[in-house]
């Protein structure tokens, strides 16, 4: 019999060999229509009872931002400008980041707002540099705004969002958080 634990691991170990064997570079295309695979990942977080915002109030407030995902409000925010169906390269790379954010909220089991990491140390890591994003850029930045205890995460989610698709990330959204 699997215990709980041992599973999870499991369950991380073949995510991880997934992204790994899945590994595609961005493309950055000016400004695209939300394509059927971003849909169905944003229908497939909607499902698990995350409401969707673009253009909130907070992103006119803080221009810097590109989007935020707040487990306890249950929100995933994307500052776009215009409709859903405009959204830019970074728009849909920052869907797919925000998303990442919510597996690592509930891949405990619950949605509480406590993000733990879903990739084995390192991972994220090589991610990045495949994708030609330094993470020790990534890591300084957060250090460097107060925001150092964010890192692991964060560096978790550039490098998925990044490295892989829409598709890949809506199955590990299966995986992780699945329907009940």
């Amino acid at each position: 019999m699997m215990t709980k634990s041992t599973k999870g691991t499991m369950i991380r170990a073949l995510f991880t060999a997934a992204l790994l064997a899945a590994t595609v570079t961005a493309s950055a295309a000016p400004a695209l229509a939300i394509d059927p695979a971003h849909a169905q990942l944003l229908q497939a977080v909607q499902q698990r009872g995350i409401k969707l915002y673009n253009d909130a109030d907070m992103c006119r407030a803080q221009p810097y931002l590109d989007g935020f995902y707040y487990g306890p409000s249950r929100a995933l925010v994307i500052c776009a400008e215009g409709s859903w169906e405009g959204l830019s390269a970074n728009d849909l790379d920052t869907i797919r980041h925000e998303t990442v954010h919510f597996i690592q909220d509930c891949a405990n089991g619950s949605i509480d707002g406590d993000l733990q990491l879903i990739l084995k140390p390192g991972v994220a890591e090589n991610l990045l540099r495949h994708t030609g994003l330094p993470p020790e850029a990534i890591a300084q930045t957060y250090a460097e705004n107060g925001k150092a205890h964010h890192v692991p995460v964060e560096l978790e989610a550039f490098g998925i969002a990044r490295a892989h698709s829409a598709e890949t990330i809506t199955n590990a959204l299966n995986v992780f958080c699945p329907l009940k």
